[in-house]
């Protein structure tokens, strides 16, 4: 038994098969869209993927550039707070500058150079005797005050000798002055 297949029938208009046309554009169609799906389709998955990690990416970044803004605005206002500080740790110790700054409370005799350390690896830390003349007890307590506000950083420190002679009070201390190494 022989298998038979049917004819399509010819419709022509203008000369053209139009049946025959029509199935040529939908086998057209069905390969165009295999195609479409074959090639398009991963491409597109990822494209999702990639812009689902530009987004996290990008939402890492903001992130990160705010959390610089607020290290770098905490960084500027500790800058503006210790900037005095900053600068009086780079500065060199001046006996004479020292002895102005000193002239409001005391009279100072003389300064001498005791030694040079290095204090916590950081910094170095120059060691003076100074002696002086006194009016009051409170000239003493009030330059120690004022200490606070000179433009190096100093520290006042023991033995710190009284001693009245002729209604003047003498007085040794040891003064200590800190730079960055």
């Amino acid at each position: 038994m022989k298998l038979k297949i049917p004819k399509i029938p010819k419709i022509e208009m203008f000369g053209i098969d139009i049946i025959k046309n029509m199935l040529f554009f939908t086998l057209f169609v069905f390969i165009f869209l295999f195609l479409l799906g074959v090639f398009v389709t991963p491409s597109i998955k990822k494209f999702k993927i990639n812009k689902k990690e530009y987004y996290i990416t990008q939402h890492q970044l903001n992130k990160s550039e705010n959390l610089l803004a607020q290290k770098t605005a905490q960084y500027q206002k500790l800058f503006k707070e210790n900037k005095r500080i900053i600068f009086a740790l780079k500065r060199e110790f001046n006996k004479e500058n020292f002895t102005m700054f000193a002239r409001k409370y005391m009279k100072i005799k003389s300064i001498k150079d005791k030694n040079i350390s290095v204090y916590e690896n950081n910094f170095i830390k120059k060691t003076y005797i100074v002696t002086a003349k006194l009016n009051t007890p409170v000239d003493f307590y009030n330059f120690v005050d004022a200490s606070k506000n000179y433009k190096n950083i100093i520290k006042i420190y023991f033995p710190i000798v009284f001693k009245a002679k002729n209604g003047e009070i003498n007085l040794l201390y040891k003064l200590e002055h800190f730079k960055v190494k």
